[in-house]
C-alpha cells in the first residue's frame, strides 16, 4: 500500500458520492452522500496512518518522470491532520447542513478538497504539488460561495478566487523559472542542483516568488484580507476547514520549498520572521476590534499563521548559521503550532457554528452565556480557547515556547532580539483576548439556548479531547514533530 492508494480511494469515492446522492434523493435518504464521505475519510485516515516512508511513482509503467509522491514524517503529519479534521467536519455536517440545497455537491467538494490537500502533502515534485494545489483551491472557492443565493458568500468567494488565483499564478511562474534553471521539478533533484548553483540572487528571487504565491492561501499579511471575509460567508463547517487545515497547506508548501528545496541564503530567514511578525501583529490588532465572532476567529487565525512563520524564519536563520539545535527547535515549534492551531481552531469554528445554529446570530454580545447553556459545546470551546491562548500546561504554550527558544539561540543579533520581544508581546495580547472571549461566553445564562445534536457536539468533543491528549502525550508527539522538522529541512536531528 502506498500514498497513491489513499488518493485513489478519495477520488474513487468522489464518484460514489454522485451515485449515492442521486439514489438517496430517490429513496428519501438525504444523508447518503454524507455517509459515503464519512466512510471514505475514515478509510483514508486509517490508510494514511500506516503509510511506510519512501518515494513512490504513481504511474511507473508509463515512464512519466515528473509525477512522484513522498512519505516522510512531515508529509505524514500534515496528511493525517487534513484527513482527520475533514472526517470530523463531515460527521458534523450530517446534522449542521441538514435541509440545505445541493448536499451532494457539498460533500463532493469537501472530499475533493481533502484529496487536494493530502496530495499537496504527499507530492515530491512541484508539478504534482501544483496540480493538487489547484484542486484544493477550486473546491475551496466553491465551498465558500456554497450558499450562492446570498450576496455575502458570492462576494467572499469571488474575492478569495481573485486573490488566490493571483497567488497561484505567481507560484506557477516561480515553478517555471525553477524548471528553466534546473530542468526538473523533483524535490530531491532540485535540492542537489540548487546546493551547487552558487547564485544567491536567483535563490532570493525564487524564495520571494514562492512566499508570495503560496502565502496568499496561507493568509500571511498583507495577503490575508480574503480570510476574514470568507469565514462569515462560508458554512461554519467549511470555516473550520479553512482555518484548520487549508491555510496550513500554504504553510506546508512554503516550508517544503524554502526549507528543503532551496539552499539557506542570507536574508530569507529575516524575511520569514518579519513577515510572520507583521502577520501576527496585524491579526491580533484586528481581532480586538471584531464583534462578529467568525471574523474574530478569522483574524486570530491570521495571527497564528504569523507565529508559525516566525518559527520557520528562526529555524531557517539558525540553519544558515549551522546552529542545528535551534534550527530544529524553531521549525519543530512551528510544526507543533500547526497541529495545535488545526485542532484548536477547527474546534472553535465547530463550537461557534453550533452556537450560531441555536442562537441565530454571529454577534459576540448575543452569544454571551451560551457556554453555560450549551454545556458540551461550552466546555469544548473553553478547552480550545485555553489551548490557543497558550495557558500552561496545554500544548499551545509549549509550541510558542519552542518557537521562542529557536529565537533565543540567536539573541546576539539585535534584529532577532527585537523579533523575540514582538513575538512575546503578541502571544500575551492574544492570550488576553482569548480569555476575554471565554469570560463572555460564560458570563451569564443565554435564554433559549439548548445543546445541539450529538452529531454536532460529538466532533467538538473529539477535538477537545485531542487537545488534551496532545498535552498529555506531548513528549511522544515531540519525537514525531522533531523528526518531521528534520525531514522538512533535510537535516539529521
Amino acid at each position: 500500500m502506498g500514498p497513491q492508494d489513499v488518493l485513489a480511494l478519495l477520488f474513487g469515492s468522489s464518484l460514489t458520492i454522485i451515485v449515492a446522492d442521486r439514489l438517496g434523493r430517490r429513496l428519501g435518504a438525504a444523508r447518503a452522500a454524507g455517509y459515503v464521505t464519512v466512510a471514505a475519510l475514515t478509510t483514508a485516515l486509517l490508510m494514511s496512518s500506516s503509510l511506510p516512508s519512501g518515494r513512490y511513482r504513481p504511474f511507473p509503467a508509463t515512464g512519466i518522470p515528473v509525477a512522484e509522491l513522498r512519505v516522510d514524517e512531515a508529509s505524514r503529519i500534515f496528511s493525517l491532520l487534513f484527513t482527520s479534521l475533514g472526517l470530523l467536519v463531515a460527521i458534523y455536517s450530517l446534522k449542521y447542513m441538514e435541509g440545505e440545497e445541493g448536499l451532494g455537491a457539498y460533500y463532493l467538494l469537501l472530499l475533493l478538497m481533502v484529496a487536494g490537500m493530502v496530495g499537496v502533502a504527499l507530492s515530491n515534485d512541484l508539478f504534482t504539488l501544483y496540480c493538487f494545489w489547484e484542486l484544493m483551491s477550486v473546491t475551496a472557492y466553491a465551498l465558500v460561495a456554497f450558499r450562492w443565493w446570498h450576496w455575502e458568500p458570492v462576494e467572499a468567494g469571488l474575492k478569495y478566487l481573485v486573490m488566490s488565483t493571483l497567488g497561484a499564478l505567481v507560484a506557477l511562474y516561480a515553478i517555471s523559472v525553477i524548471y528553466g534553471v534546473a530542468g526538473t521539478t523533483n524535490f530531491d533533484e532540485l535540492r542537489s542542483i540548487f546546493a551547487t548553483l552558487g547564485d544567491e540572487g536567483v535563490v532570493r528571487l525564487l524564495a520571494g516568488l514562492l512566499l508570495f504565491g503560496f502565502g496568499v492561501t496561507a493568509a500571511i499579511a498583507p495577503f490575508h484580507t480574503w480570510l476574514p471575509d470568507a469565514h462569515p460567508a462560508a458554512p461554519s463547517s467549511i470555516s473550520a476547514m479553512l482555518s484548520g487545515v487549508v491555510i496550513k497547506a500554504g504553510v506546508y508548501a512554503i516550508a517544503r520549498a524554502l526549507l528543503y528545496i532551496l539552499p539557506p541564503t542570507s536574508g530569507i530567514g529575516y524575511l520569514l520572521m518579519y513577515v510572520g511578525l507583521l502577520t501576527c501583529t496585524v491579526g491580533n490588532l484586528a481581532a480586538l476590534r471584531q464583534l462578529d465572532v467568525k471574523r474574530f476567529l478569522a483574524y486570530s487565525s491570521v495571527a497564528n499563521i504569523g507565529y508559525i512563520m516566525v518559527g520557520m524564519g528562526a529555524g531557517y536563520r539558525a540553519h544558515l548559521l549551522g546552529l542545528t539545535q535551534f534550527a530544529l527547535a524553531g521549525v519543530a515549534g512551528a510544526m507543533l503550532h500547526v497541529i495545535n492551531h488545526a485542532l484548536g481552531k477547527g474546534l472553535l469554528f465547530l463550537c461557534t457554528g453550533s452556537a450560531i445554529h441555536v442562537i441565530k446570530s454571529r454577534a459576540i454580545p448575543d452569544l454571551e452565556g451560551c457556554g453555560r447553556s450549551m454545556r458540551i459545546t461550552g466546555i469544548s470551546s473553553a478547552i480550545g480557547l485555553l489551548n490557543l491562548a497558550g495557558i500552561p500546561p496545554l500544548a499551545g504554550f509549549w509550541s510558542k515556547l519552542l518557537i521562542a527558544y529557536g529565537l533565543a539561540g540567536l539573541l546576539w543579533d539585535p534584529l532577532i532580539t527585537m523579533a523575540l520581544i514582538v513575538f512575546i508581546a503578541n502571544a500575551v495580547l492574544a492570550a488576553g483576548y482569548y480569555i476575554y472571549l471565554l469570560m463572555r461566553l460564560f458570563r451569564r445564562r443565554a435564554t433559549g439556548a439548548g445543546e445541539v445534536s450529538p452529531l454536532m457536539w460529538g466532533p467538538e468533543l473529539a477535538l477537545a479531547a485531542a487537545c488534551l491528549i496532545l498535552t498529555l502525550l506531548l513528549s511522544h508527539v515531540l519525537v514525531h514533530v522533531y523528526t518531521g522538522a528534520s525531514a522538512l529541512m533535510g537535516v539529521v536531528g
